[in-house]
């Protein structure tokens, strides 16, 4: 195959489902990857994005749907790692399997598809993982009864820094992104209405399109590896 192949989770919506549509329009073949919304993977499948019901915080799935992807297309050139949930709990109310959940899909998801990917993506002239973090993950941004996903996104951008280097002599790069805040169905279920127009009118509050740019920009620039790339619009 002459395309690229990207694989992009957490494709059925928000940040990923406009990932996969902006790459799919620039000339990619795109594997979305979803946990469970049959019908938003059905529309994608529509505009021919290859959708793949997949839970990426399990060993034995990323396996099984790495190598499907390998063996039906030959290749792997980039993967955008974005699947992830949120939790508001205090940590005395969040749960242990509430925890582990939001690890298994926030974090050990990015590991698993980086391990399994990294064989084929080493193959690739232009070999791109770019993980979907946010500023929570941040000391500075860490928030009360965020502290799961903060420490998630924080592992994020750790293991992004310390990936690139262990990759430095391979010619797959590794970066993060850290959008401004965005209108997704994730962000509906966190902030309230009052929250969202304060945010818009401080100019901080984006789109998924917004971050999808920013996500291309950074497959495309082959200088960046072992960055955290923020949305200028972060520390207005």
């Amino acid at each position: 195959m002459n395309y690229p192949v990207a694989i992009v989770t957490g494709a059925s919506r928000g940040i990923g489902k406009s990932t996969a549509l902006l790459l799919h329009a620039n000339g990619y073949v795109v594997v979305g990857l979803y946990k469970s919304d049959e019908h938003a993977a059905d529309s994608l499948l529509a505009q021919s994005i290859d959708m793949h019901k997949a839970d990426v915080g399990y060993e034995n799935v990323v396996k099984r749907v790495i190598g499907h992807i390998a063996d039906k297309y030959g290749r792997i050139d980039v993967l955008v790692n974005n699947a992830g949930i949120n939790l508001q709990r205090t940590i005395e109310a969040c749960t242990f399997e509430e925890w582990e959940q939001l690890i298994a899909t926030d974090l050990t998801s990015v590991f698993l598809m980086s391990k399994y990917a990294i064989p084929y993506l080493g193959k690739s002239d232009n070999g791109c993982i770019v993980n979907v973090s946010s500023r929570i993950g941040l000391n500075d941004y860490a928030e009360a009864e965020f502290v799961p996903y903060g420490a998630a996104k924080a592992g994020i951008n750790n293991f992004t820094v310390g990936l690139a280097r262990e990759l430095s002599k391979s010619n797959i790069r590794v970066n993060a992104i850290i959008p401004t805040p965005t209108k997704t169905d994730l962000f509906d279920q966190v902030f309230t209405a009052e929250d969202e127009e304060a945010l818009a009118a401080k100019g901080k509050l984006g789109t998924p399109e917004d971050v999808a740019g920013l996500i291309f920009d950074v497959i495309a620039d082959r200088s960046k590896t072992g960055e955290l790339i923020f949305d200028k619009r972060v520390f207005l």
